[in-house]
């Protein structure tokens, strides 16, 4: 039992200081402007996310005498990616809803245009461009719901790296005892 407080512990003690590392590189990206926001400085969060909970899972591997099965690793790299990323998700909806509203109708129009231009690239007829397009506009991206949403489809994407990771820094303990 006292594993799993340990565990549990470490995971979110490291999920929040990730989650600040991350609303951080957010509001680096937010005060360069939209250019900046839309840039792949975004990818930075994946690898402090993925660094982060591997230092999580062996710092519970050295707290566990250099063992940690499958499932405690799976908690910990999980808890620190589902709670950062919740603090993150809570940061930008305060940043974009409250704070910066203007901002949010911008990054709006943009990923609209970012839209238009993907699917140019890739064929799509005009009309299926129009339809698209008017299907998004008007609804916002960035309310309380959508934003959940997107929270819940990202952590079930981060499970499965969390599952590599976990596979990768796991260490039974030997079966028979070194003599």
């Amino acid at each position: 039992m006292e594993t799993t407080k340990k565990n549990n512990s470490i995971g979110l003690t490291y999920g929040l200081i990730t989650g600040l590392i991350i609303c951080l590189i957010a509001l680096v990206q937010y005060l360069g402007g939209l250019k900046t926001y839309m840039s792949p400085l975004g990818y930075l969060v994946y690898v402090v996310l993925i660094v982060m909970a591997v230092l999580a899972g062996q710092k519970q591997k050295n707290l566990n005498g250099g063992h940690l099965d499958f499932g405690e690793a799976l908690k910990v790299t999980f808890s620190v990616f589902a709670s950062a990323l919740l603090l993150q998700t809570l940061f930008t909806y305060v940043l974009f809803n409250f704070i910066d509203p203007s901002f949010k109708e911008a990054l709006a129009q943009e990923i609209l245009n970012k839209t238009e231009e993907f699917m140019r690239k890739f064929g799509a007829s005009d009309s299926t461009i129009d339809e698209a397009l008017e299907s998004e506009r008007g609804k916002d991206p960035f309310s309380l719901s959508r934003m959940l949403l997107g929270y819940g489809i990202t952590c079930i994407v981060c499970f499965i790296i969390c599952l590599i990771i976990s596979a990768i820094i796991k260490k039974n303990k030997p079966v028979f005892p070194t003599i």
